[in-house]
């Protein structure tokens, strides 16, 4: 009776063991929900060391990445320089990993972007690839609301005489609404960040 009884602790035990990290990025990802920005730092290095120390899992480079990228719009613009240096393996690595993923390549595109808000010079040469990397996002899966997202921000953001501004975003926001109204994430891990962001632009049309 004695292997048996050791043979469903060590299952019980790989499980937990197995299973730990997507425990861990839950919890992670229930506090920056509802966290003020100077509550993250310590959540990003959380994220950022569950990275390194399951580096075959892209879930967790993707929210590690993500997890700095979003904080450096919400910061000045030497930390948001930092934090997108600090994004840059993580946002990587994700792709590399899932290069035909629309949240990872999504990511991508948003990150690109947080680069030209840290230093927008970097507008003429990086806006481009950022909405390329949108398009991409969207070839890869048309319901994702976070790929047309980023999308719009990059039409919006771009000077009107190099064929962009607010009113030429209008049609792909419109679009936006419609994903994000529709959108239901696959699982409690699955990305499903957005909203905000949209609702701040959106308003911006009333």
């Amino acid at each position: 009776m004695l292997f048996p009884l050791l043979l469903c602790v060590m299952i019980t035990v790989y499980g937990q063991e197995k299973d730990g990290w997507q425990t861990d990025l839950r919890q992670q990802i229930m506090v920056l929900e509802t966290a003020a920005p100077a509550q993250w730092p310590p959540r990003i290095d959380t994220l950022m060391a569950l990275a390194n120390a399951h580096p075959e899992e892209w879930l967790l480079q993707y929210y590690a990445g993500w997890a700095a990228t979003q904080l450096s719009f919400k910061s000045d613009k030497t930390a948001a320089e930092a934090l997108c240096k600090k994004a840059e393996p993580f946002v990587k690595k994700a792709l590399e990993m899932q290069p035909g993923n629309t949240e990872t390549l999504t990511l991508m595109g948003y990150w690109l972007s947080a680069r030209i808000n840290a230093a927008p010079s970097r507008g003429a040469s990086l806006g481009g690839e950022s909405r390329s990397y949108a398009e991409k996002a969207i070839a890869a899966d048309s319901t994702n609301p976070r790929a047309w997202l980023i999308k719009a921000l990059n039409i919006y953001y771009t000077p009107a005489i190099f064929g962009g501004g607010k009113k030429r975003a209008k049609s792909t926001v419109d679009i936006v609404a419609e994903k994000f109204a529709a959108f239901k994430p696959d699982n409690a891990l699955a990305p499903r960040w957005g909203q905000q962001i949209f609702d701040a632009l959106l308003a911006s049309y009333r």
